[in-house]
């Protein structure tokens, strides 16, 4: 459980970051010159529940083994539909009876989707350069030892 708690915290921070970057870059696009900053704390109740739910579905602490694809599925169902239920509790969503809409939002959460697991990826892959450079200068020491 502490391994769960201590692990979400590094998701949630990261959700956070992810959600805030992109929800400027739209609002950027959109021409939006002000922000209300209770979006901010609205998107952090969003990276809370999305930063548990992520490390509930991709961590090691609950499923060992599970394929990726039935770890993405365990996430992104649940999250889209928290994700459409705070759009309409914090009013992101205003206008009901148009399908464009609905197109919008699923378009708007597929891409963010996509960039936050380039963005990741990205991050897994400085990650993993870091990781195999130290071990190969841990592997050089102990050489060195013998």
């Amino acid at each position: 459980m502490k391994i769960f708690l201590k692990n979400s915290i590094g998701q949630i921070a990261s959700t956070y970051a992810v959600m805030c970057l992109i929800f400027a870059i739209i609002s950027t696009l959109r021409g939006v010159t002000a922000i209300p900053i209770m979006r901010f704390f609205e998107l952090f109740i969003l990276a809370v529940i999305g930063g548990v739910l992520m490390e509930f579905a991709f961590g090691k602490c609950v499923f060992k083994q599970l394929s990726d694809i039935k770890r993405v599925s365990l996430f992104i169902a649940p999250f889209a539909v928290i994700t459409f239920l705070c759009a309409v509790i914090f009013q992101w969503i205003t206008e009901y009876q148009s399908i464009s809409v609905y197109l919008k939002f699923i378009g708007i959460f597929l891409g963010c989707g996509l960039l936050s697991v380039l963005l990741f990826e990205i991050e897994h892959r400085i990650k993993g350069k870091e990781y195999t450079k130290k071990l190969k200068e841990y592997q050089n020491k102990e050489f060195d030892n013998a």
